[in-house]
């Protein structure tokens, strides 16, 4: 059984999209793929204490072994172990040296689109999963997969998306299936229920460009609370966090289609591209869609 060190921290526990970086991916993939080794290698194979808005992680520790810090208690994995780690938990490792494995990232709009909107171990509540290859029926079809994600990953051939979601999709499903063992619920579980359903609701309605108070409304809770909840557990204020979402789908939109930029501002609700402009700029650092686009074909391109 893992120890308990004692309560979480009090000071802010840093939000990453990747661990280290505190900027917005260029390409607006659903899915990084990376070995274990090459962030941890660059932290003296120590990942600090940190969490993710908006994003699930898959874990894969193939060798070796790690100490593992999730919220709020110390354990360990060695390998042929698989961490699922869901948004808001906080989590850290301190990795063997020359530890191999995956760590597999992914947004959550990918999970609501492969139908995994909130299995009981990925859902508000925070709760991480470790799951135990030799305890898996499906161990070597897992590793296949896990092996052949990372290669496709690493490559540009054609129908690479749909050939990473279809592994993903099979991943989870079948690492969803190990017996899920009893756990109590940590601090905070509730903030983190709403936060939940408050993401859940963005993923349905950020096209409508709703007020605040919508949601505040479908939670039962005032505005003032939600932005509580999610400055607590994001650092993001609620409508930074509606804002994030329209920003990823116009980013996929320049990056993987043709359309106009004044087709993309009508696709997501804006009525004036003028005004979409502004926002993208805002919240890009001053890249305009234009500037946007380019600079991902370019990438694309190899360039």
């Amino acid at each position: 059984m893992p120890e308990r060190p004692g309560q979480l921290r009090s000071d802010p526990v840093p939000v990453f999209h990747l661990y280290g970086e505190d900027g917005q991916w260029l390409m607006p993939d659903l899915v990084h793929v990376e070995p274990i080794a090459a962030r941890s290698r660059l932290h003296n194979w120590e990942i600090k204490p940190h969490r993710h808005h908006g994003l699930f992680q898959l874990l894969w520790l193939r060798q070796g072994n790690a100490r593992l810090y999730l919220d709020g208690e110390v354990g360990a994995i060695e390998g042929g172990a698989v961490l699922l780690v869901p948004q808001h938990c906080v989590h850290g490792f301190r990795f063997s040296r020359g530890a191999r494995g995956l760590v597999v990232t992914i947004a959550y709009p990918l999970l609501v689109r492969l139908g995994i909107e909130a299995p009981s171990r990925t859902d508000g509540s925070g709760r991480s999963q470790l799951c135990r290859l030799d305890d898996l029926a499906a161990r070597e079809p897992v590793e296949v997969l896990l092996a052949a994600l990372e290669q496709e990953y690493a490559t540009q051939a054609e129908h690479r998306g749909l050939l990473l979601e279809s592994m993903i999709g099979a991943l989870l499903a079948w690492l969803l299936r190990a017996p899920e063992p009893q756990a109590e619920m940590p601090a905070l579980a509730r903030a983190r229920q709403h936060l939940a359903a408050f993401s859940a609701e963005v993923e349905r309605s950020y096209l409508l460009h709703l007020p605040l108070a919508h949601y505040a409304d479908k939670l039962g809770i005032s505005s003032a609370h939600l932005n509580a909840v999610c400055r607590q557990l994001t650092q993001r204020s609620a409508l930074e966090i509606i804002h994030a979402r329209l920003m990823l789908e116009a980013r996929r939109s320049l990056a993987y289609s043709s359309m106009s930029i004044r087709d993309i501002s009508e696709s997501l609700g804006f009525g004036d591209p003028a005004y979409f402009t502004r926002f993208f700029r805002r919240l890009s650092g001053g890249l305009a869609p234009r500037d946007f686009r380019q600079r991902a074909m370019s990438m694309a391109a190899g360039h």
